[in-house]
């Protein structure tokens, strides 16, 4: 929505003696700037869709570059109107949209007077905690950050390793640079220099979660298990709440090493802190950890939960099969 348009809503609300408009933030979590404007849809009210009415979506607003949201928010009503002209309830300042930005994750939030919205990056870092080194990182540094994270979310992966490569060259303590340096090397099929990267991070900042979840993912997919154990465990010891990432991992360590007792433990909390269902396949993996110790009722619920999240994995077919396969055994 243009400047203008804003402020006309927001006059002919102000005519009316409703309070008008509201500013919230949009942030990225590590603290960089936004590399681009995020796009906002807000969601709109049934009735006013159903009615064909002018203003259908519940809010207006502008967006700027800098992340922050000036917006007003239309009276609900059961009575037809044309645009703001007749409308008598008093508004909110709650505005309901969806949030999306190349590189993160959509947002479903409700936008309210001075809110802070904070996107998450895409990929492992499930609620990834903010590394301390990012406060001492001198500006030429955070600027070819934040230069690699924006060819990252093009996917320009050569683009951005040359620069988290100047960032740390700067700034040889800046952590999360390091991390995603690791994460351009893999995606050029690099995974022994992104090791490297990872483990610079970690040395950088032994307390910043995210380097954890991707050296084991790597040593998961090199076939080193008990490495993988090793590493899930360094970070569990953090209480890492908010990476249940890392709980899937341990998990398939487990599993591997048929610690299943321990599988069970740790692809349950995985189940549990995934509430975005970000890790459908912790499902699946708990399904297949309780079909070995012999609870087929919890293995299908669990399987059919995979399934329903995602419909179109891979496996599904496989899966399926599992299922068949329980209820023609509980049968017998």
């Amino acid at each position: 929505m243009g400047v203008c348009a804003l402020a006309a809503a927001a006059a002919a609300l102000a005519q009316r003696g409703i309070s008008q408009e509201h500013t919230a933030k949009i942030v990225l979590e590590d603290g960089t700037p936004l590399p681009t404007t995020p796009e906002i849809i807000p969601a709109l009210n049934p009735k006013a869709v159903a009615s064909n009415r002018a203003a259908a979506a519940i809010c207006q607003f502008d967006v700027f570059a800098n992340g922050t949201v000036q917006y007003v928010v239309h009276p609900q009503t059961d009575t037809f109107c044309k645009g703001l002209e007749c409308l008598d309830a008093q508004p909110t300042d709650a505005c309901p949209v969806r949030i999306r930005l190349a590189g993160y994750r959509t947002a479903e939030v409700t936008l309210h007077q001075g809110a802070v919205i904070v996107l998450k990056r895409l990929g492992d870092n499930e609620g990834t905690t903010i590394s301390v080194t990012v406060l001492n990182a001198p500006k030429d540094a955070r600027k070819a950050y934040e230069n690699g994270v924006a060819d990252m979310g093009r996917k320009k992966w050569d683009a951005a390793q040359k620069e988290f490569e100047r960032a740390v060259a700067a700034y040889p303590q800046y952590a999360p640079a390091w991390s995603d340096l690791g994460e351009t090397l893999v995606q050029e099929s690099k995974p022994q220099e992104a090791r490297a990267a990872w483990d610079h991070a970690l040395a950088a900042d032994p307390k910043y979660l995210r380097p954890y979840i991707q050296l084991a993912r790597l040593a998961l997919s090199e076939g080193r298990t008990e490495d993988a154990v090793s590493i899930t465990t360094r970070a569990l010891a953090l209480n890492p709440v908010e990476f249940p990432g890392l709980y899937y991992y341990d998990a398939v360590a487990d599993f591997r090493l048929k610690r299943l007792d321990d599988a069970e433990r740790s692809a349950r909390r995985a189940v549990e802190l995934d509430t975005n269902h970000e890790i459908p396949v912790a499902e699946s993996l708990l399904g297949s950890v309780l079909a070995l110790k012999g609870d087929r009722a919890g293995a299908i619920e669990h399987y059919r939960k995979y399934l329903q999240l995602s419909p179109k994995a891979t496996d599904a077919d496989q899966v399926r099969q599992r299922i068949a396969g329980l209820e023609s055994a509980a049968q017998k």
